[in-house]
C-alpha cells in the first residue's frame, strides 16, 4: 500500500504491517520514519535486543537470511532494518531474499534512495514487498513543513517554540535537521519547559557553537556536511584558541584517511578489512556509511591536489601568512563537499 509520509503514524495506530519501504534522499526523514515504526513495534512486543540493521555497502547475504528466518532462542519476533544506498549493490538478490524470508515473526523496514514511479514499476521485487505492507515516498520538505516538524518535535519534549525561535534555529543550522533536533534535546536536558522565545533560543544556539577539533575532523570527512558549517567550525576553533597549525594538522589527518580509504577502495573494491582494523570503526559501525561515502566522494587525483594545497597552506602559515593559509583550508572544505551526482538520470514521476 502506498501512503503519504504524514499518514504513517495514523496507519501504525491502526495496525503494524509486515513490511515498510521508505524511499527518499534525505537520511534524516528515513530514520525518523524508521524510529516511528520501531516505537510502535516495541509496543507490539518486538524487543530492542532483537533489532538488526544491515547496509548494502557491507552486507553478507547469508547473515541477512539467517537473521530474518531465525528469531533466536529467547525471542519469537525479529525486526530487520535494511539500508539500500545504491541500487547497483546486489539489490536484486537482497530483495529476493527478503521476499523469500517473509514470515509472521519478521518485521522488515527497508530504506532506499528516492524512486520515481517509473522506477518503482520496473523494480518487481520492491513492488512485491510494498504489496505486503506499506511504501512511502519522502520528498524535500518545504520550509513550512520543517517548521511544523520542529514545533511538533519540541512539543514532545514539553517545549513550545514560537515562530521567531524556530526561525532563528533554522537560520543558525541552515536547515540541518540533526543539528536543530540536538539543540531541542539539549534544551529539554537543561530542564527547560514551556514557552521558548527568541532570546532563549539564541542563548542555546550560542552554547551549541562550542566545537572541538574532533567536530572539525568529522565535519571535513562527512561529505554531507554543509560548507558553511565547516567554515563556522574553523572560525569558532580559531576564536577559542586553536591555531592555524592545529587546523592544518587535523586537515592533514583527514586527507590521509581519505587517501588511504580511496586507495583501498580502488584496489580491493570494498572497505571491510579497513573498517575491521580501525580503532574506532571496528565497533562504531554506525559511522561506517559516512566514511564509505567520503571515500567515494573524491578521486585519488583530487586528493593528491588537495594534499598539495595543504602543503601550500602549511608553507604560508610558517611564513606568518595565516589569512592566506585559512583561505586554502576553506578551499579544501569546499572541494570535500558532496558531489552533485544524479543516481537516477531518468527520474520521471
Amino acid at each position: 500500500m502506498k501512503i503519504n509520509s504524514y499518514e504513517l503514524e495514523g496507519k501504525l495506530k491502526q495496525q503494524l504491517d509486515a513490511v515498510y519501504v521508505f524511499s527518499g534522499n534525505d537520511p534524516f526523514w528515513l530514520n525518523e520514519a524508521t524510529a516511528t515504526v520501531q516505537k510502535y513495534a516495541q509496543k507490539a512486543g518486538f524487543d530492542k535486543s532483537c533489532t538488526h540493521c544491515f547496509s548494502d555497502e557491507e552486507l553478507n547475504l547469508e547473515d541477512l537470511i539467517e537473521t530474518m528466518t531465525s528469531p533466536g532462542l529467547f525471542a519469537d519476533r525479529v525486526l530487520v532494518i535494511i539500508k539500500i544506498t545504491d541500487f547497483r549493490n546486489k539489490t536484486k538478490s537482497i530483495l529476493e531474499a527478503c521476499i523469500a524470508s517473509l514470515n509472521p515473526s519478521l518485521l522488515l523496514i527497508i530504506q532506499t534512495p528516492r524512486l520515481s514511479q517509473a522506477e518503482l514499476k520496473k523494480n518487481t521485487q520492491l513492488t512485491a514487498l510494498a504489496n505486503s505492507g506499506i511504501i512511502s515516498f519522502f520528498y524535500d520538505p518545504t520550509q513550512k513543513q520543517i517548521f511544523d516538524f520542529l514545533r511538533n518535535k519540541a512539543a514532545g519534549y514539553g517545549l513550545n517554540l514560537n515562530n521567531g525561535a524556530i526561525a532563528i534555529l533554522f537560520s543558525a543550522y541552515e536547515g540541518n535537521l540533526d543539528g536543530m533536533c540536538q539543540v531541542i534535546q539539549k534544551m529539554e536536558l537543561c530542564g527547560i519547559k514551556g514557552q521558548v522565545n527568541e532570546e532563549m533560543m539564541r542563548e542555546h544556539i550560542s552554547a551549541a557553537t562550542s566545537f572541538s577539533v574532533f567536530d572539525y575532523v568529522e565535519a571535513m570527512i562527512d561529505p554531507a556536511t554543509p560548507v558553511a558549517r565547516r567554515i563556522q567550525i574553523m572560525e569558532v576553533l580559531l576564536a577559542n584558541g586553536s591555531t592555524i597549525f592545529d587546523l592544518i594538522s587535523r586537515t592533514a589527518s583527514v586527507l590521509n584517511t581519505l587517501h588511504e580509504m580511496r586507495s583501498i577502495l580502488d584496489s580491493v573494491g570494498n572497505l571491510n578489512e579497513y573498517f575491521a582494523g580501525h580503532r574506532l570503526l571496528k565497533s562504531y559501525t554506525a559511522k561506517r556509511p559516512m566514511y564509505f561515502n567520503a571515500a567515494n566522494n573524491n578521486s585519488i587525483s583530487e586528493l593528491h591536489h588537495l594534499i598539495e594545497l595543504l602543503n601550500k597552506a602549511d608553507f604560508l602559515a610558517r611564513n606568518f601568512q595565516d589569512e592566506e593559509a585559512l583561505m586554502i583550508l576553506k578551499e579544501i572544505a569546499i572541494t570535500l563537499s558532496a558531489k552533485n551526482l544524479r543516481l537516477y538520470p531518468n527520474d520521471d514521476e
